[in-house]
């Protein structure tokens, strides 16, 4: 009976896969880029994905973007 439940635990154990999002100083590993599809500088970079998009939508009438997914090797110092 020991057996079992060692064997049952040890699947449960190994089968478990969680992806961790810490990142030192609180520095996300990609940032989203909005850049204007005819300019050559982001306007604007944000950490989610969402909030990239959102700002897409606030000035769609303006303004056609694309979002761009960079990893970030900086930090955050050299954005300000």
């Amino acid at each position: 009976m020991k057996k079992f439940f060692l064997i049952t635990i040890l699947f449960l154990v190994n089968g478990c896969v969680h992806r961790w999002e810490w990142q030192p100083d609180g520095q996300k590993e990609y940032l989203y880029y909005v850049i204007d599809v005819n300019g050559t500088e982001p306007d604007a970079y944000f950490e989610k994905k969402k909030d990239a998009l959102k700002y897409i939508d606030d000035f769609k009438e303006f303004h056609t973007y694309r979002i761009v997914k960079a990893q970030n090797w900086a930090s955050l110092k050299e954005h300000e």
